[in-house]
């Protein structure tokens, strides 16, 4: 691509500079077929130069180490051991609905009672 570029900046300075010569009035304009000429035969070696370069292989193929995974940490080395163990906590207390004896009232009646396993 470079090949092309220099290639071409080259072929419009020429046919610039071919334009801008001072020359006799001359309706038929030759340096102007002759700047186009230069021009074309530029753009086309140039092009014949590059056709038997192949592009580079795209960045993928150069070994490149695999991208981080997406979110979270990583493991921790091998080195450090297992983390450390804790005991189960015991489940909290809850309470429910139950029925239960009123001594007042003289029979079962549904209240809250607090349960602990």
């Amino acid at each position: 691509m470079h090949k092309v570029l220099i290639g071409l900046a080259a072929a419009a300075s020429l046919g610039l500079a071919t334009a801008t010569m001072p020359s006799s009035a001359n309706a038929g304009c030759f340096g102007c077929a002759v700047a186009g000429g230069v021009l074309g035969g530029v753009i086309v070696g140039s092009a014949i130069a590059n056709a038997a370069n192949p592009p580079p292989p795209p960045p993928g193929y150069y070994g490149y180490p695999p991208p981080p995974p997406p979110y979270g940490y990583p493991p921790p080395p091998a080195a450090y051991g297992p983390g450390p163990a804790y005991a189960a906590a015991p489940p909290p207390c809850h309470y429910e609905k139950r029925r239960v004896w009123v001594e007042e009232v003289q029979g079962y009646r549904i209240r809250p009672v607090q349960i602990c396993p």
